[in-house]
C-alpha cells in the first residue's frame, strides 16, 4: 500500500538543536547559556521564595545537590516541586553531598531498590528543599566543571570526560 504522505529526509548537524530542546518545557536555558533539566514549583512557593520563571536553583538534601531551571506552575501541588530525571549526570563534586548539574536527582533519593534480587528504585517522591543560585558564582568555585566541552543541542561532549595525556 503507497502512502500520498511524502517522504522526509532526516538531516543533522553539529549545532542543530534537537527537536526535544525546542520544545519550551524539555530545558530552562540559564543565564550561562546551559539547558538545566526544568524544576516545576506551585505559584506560591515559587513567590515565597522570589523565585520566577528561568531562575536555576539547586535541590537539595543530605545526600546531595542537583541544579536545575526553575518554571513556575499551577501542574504541581504547593509544597511540591517535580523535576524529571536529568538526561545525564555531569558532576560538579563527588559523593555524599556533592553536586550535578545535569539534573541526576538519582543522585539524592533514597537508594532503597525493589528487593535483594531486583535492583529497581522504588521512590516516586522524597523529601527535599530548594534555592536559588547564582550560576555565575557556582563557575567561580569550579571553573574546570563548568568549562567542560559542552553544546546546548545535546548536551555536554564525550571530549569533556576524556583524559588528557601530557
Amino acid at each position: 500500500m503507497m502512502s500520498n504522505h511524502p517522504h522526509f529526509r532526516v538531516h543533522a548537524q553539529h549545532d542543530d538543536i534537537t527537536w526535544l530542546r525546542e520544545i519550551e518545557m524539555c530545558k530552562v536555558t540559564g543565564p550561562d547559556g546551559y539547558k538545566y533539566e526544568p524544576v516545576w514549583i506551585n505559584t506560591q512557593d515559587a513567590r515565597a521564595r522570589g523565585l520566577k520563571n528561568g531562575d536555576i536553583v539547586r535541590i537539595f538534601n543530605e545526600r546531595g545537590s542537583v541544579l536545575g531551571g526553575v518554571v513556575v506552575t499551577e501542574r504541581v501541588m504547593p509544597r511540591t516541586i517535580s523535576q524529571d530525571h536529568g538526561a545525564r549526570c555531569e558532576t560538579i563534586t563527588l559523593g555524599t553531598g556533592g553536586l550535578d548539574r545535569g539534573g541526576a536527582n538519582n543522585l539524592i533519593c533514597p537508594s532503597n531498590t525493589t528487593s535483594k534480587n531486583a535492583v529497581g528504585e522504588v521512590t516516586n517522591g522524597f523529601l527535599v528543599n530548594i534555592e536559588k543560585v547564582d550560576v555565575f558564582e557556582l563557575a567561580k568555585q569550579f571553573p574546570e566543571e563548568f568549562n567542560r566541552d559542552y553544546c546546548p543541542a545535546d548536551g555536554i561532549r564525550i571530549s569533556a570526560r576524556m583524559a588528557k595525556e601530557d
